[in-house]
């Protein structure tokens, strides 16, 4: 290889090689790129591991929830008398915790209370009747009637001893014909009442004839029965409560007349609620009665209600209404029940709420899910 002689400065000097002058520079650009793949690989294990960590930290797909969302529903009942009349007293108001069969309101009940009098009386006097007809006649009615047949002879014959006696005088024209008919008269009407006390004498003898006792039982027991009667509507005069819960609201003031139905009180049932939703006809075969669920509501957002699917209606059905969108407005859905359990009576009818159901695992279910 040839030599390269190093060009001259203009002072007579000699110039840097040039190879000795580009050193530093490419160290340089060396280092620059070496910073730089440092930095994009710090940046992508940085990256890798914030997506790992979200990966990490998200929640994994619920499929073994089913959420749901409704209302909250109870047992209500509108509490009515079964009679007209004048409320006398409402022992209860809003608010109140009433027990099942606990009095909460009366109506006056003065005509009641004595027609409850008249019947008993009604009764008394029947039972009265049928037991003189069932004992019979006594010794003493017998010898009474016995003795009215024995007077009632004795006139007889004084009758026709005067009848004959005026018959002879009036053949021999001594007494007028109107006497004579007068005595004829007498005659009959002795006889006749000669045969009524026989007869009387006889039914006494015989005692009451069977038809007659059937006949004042029958009548005691239609005593009996109006009383009963009379008896049930004044215990309808006393309105009790159906159910244990808590009176959500009264309708009627002492002193108002109300008639037979109308609302006095409404009483419901805070301590046992239900949510009341709908599950898609998709879901429908992973829903069984008995399933646990987990219910919250945006009243109190930290605390979750325990409680179970108890009813899972049989028909399909539009969703209700309430729900906001037309498009789900129109899917067939089936409606379910989930009881709470609400003892510190937190729960209120027609609170919104979410339920989150157990369901079991889809690779589980014998049917693929459904």
């Amino acid at each position: 290889m040839g030599t390269t002689t190093a060009p001259h400065t203009p002072g007579g000097e000699q110039g840097p090689s040039p190879s000795v002058a580009t050193a530093p520079a490419a160290a340089s650009a060396a280092g620059t790129r070496s910073r730089l793949q440092v930095l994009l690989a710090a940046g992508a294990l940085l990256l890798a591991g914030i997506a790992a960590l979200y990966l990490w930290s998200r929640p994994a797909p619920e499929t073994d929830v089913l959420r749901v969302s409704g209302n909250i529903e109870m047992t209500d009942a509108e509490v009515s008398f079964k009679i007209a009349g004048r409320v006398a007293e409402r022992w209860v108001s809003e608010g109140e915790s009433v027990r099942a069969g606990q009095v909460v309101a009366r109506l006056d009940t003065s005509e009641l209370a004595q027609e409850v009098a008249l019947r008993k009386a009604e009764v008394r006097a029947a039972k009265a009747a049928l037991a003189e007809l069932e004992t019979g006649s006594r010794p003493a009615e017998i010898a009474q009637a016995e003795a009215v047949v024995r007077r009632t002879q004795a006139d007889v014959e004084r009758a026709r001893a005067d009848f004959q006696r005026l018959k002879t005088l009036y053949e021999q024209d001594n007494v007028s014909r109107q006497d004579y008919e007068a005595a004829k008269s007498a005659v009959d009407v002795t006889e006749a009442r000669l045969n009524e006390a026989q007869e009387q004498w006889r039914l006494v003898k015989q005692g009451p004839r069977a038809e007659k006792i059937e006949q004042a039982k029958a009548q005691l027991q239609q005593a009996k029965e109006a009383l009963a009667l009379t008896e049930t509507r004044l215990s309808y005069a006393t309105l009790t409560s159906p159910l244990t819960g808590v009176v959500l609201s009264h309708h009627i003031e002492p002193g108002e007349f109300v008639a037979a139905g109308t609302p006095i009180v409404t009483v419901g049932d805070l301590e046992q609620v239900w949510l009341r939703a709908y599950v898609d006809e998709t879901d429908l075969g992973r829903v069984k009665v008995g399933q646990a669920a987990r219910v919250t509501i945006d009243t109190y957002p930290d605390k979750a209600y325990e409680g179970r699917v108890s009813f899972i209606a049989s028909q399909a059905e539009f969703t209700p209404k309430s729900v906001q969108t037309e498009k789900e407005r129109v899917k067939l859905v089936y409606r379910i029940k989930i009881t709470l359990a609400n003892p510190h009576l937190d729960l209120k009818a027609g609170m919104p709420a979410d339920a989150r159901i157990m369901l079991p695992d889809r690779a589980e279910a014998p049917d693929g899910g459904h």
